[in-house]
C-alpha cells in the first residue's frame, strides 16, 4: 500500500515539473538546471552572512548607545 501511495505522489510531482518546464519552453525562457548541493551551500552561506550582518549592526548600535552604563545595550543572539 505504501509503494502505491509513493508512486502516486511521485507521478503528481512529475506532472507539476512537466507543466512548469512546458510553460517555460512555451514562453521561450531558458531552463537552467543547477547542482542541488551547490544551491544548498549558497543558501547556507547567505544565511550565515545575514546573521553576521545582524550581529555587526547590533554591535554598532551598542557602540552608539553606550553612555558608561549598560542601559540601552542589546544582546547578541547566540545559537
Amino acid at each position: 500500500m505504501f509503494y502505491i501511495l509513493l508512486m502516486c505522489i511521485l507521478n503528481i510531482v512529475c506532472l507539476f515539473v512537466g507543466i512548469w518546464v512546458g510553460q517555460k519552453v512555451n514562453r521561450g525562457e531558458e531552463i537552467k538546471l543547477q547542482n542541488p548541493i551547490k544551491m544548498i551551500n549558497e543558501y547556507k552561506d547567505s544565511k550565515e552572512r545575514e546573521k553576521e550582518q545582524k550581529e555587526i549592526s547590533i554591535m554598532l548600535e551598542n557602540i552608539d548607545n553606550y553612555n558608561g552604563t549598560g542601559l540601552g545595550q542589546k544582546d547578541i543572539e547566540e545559537d
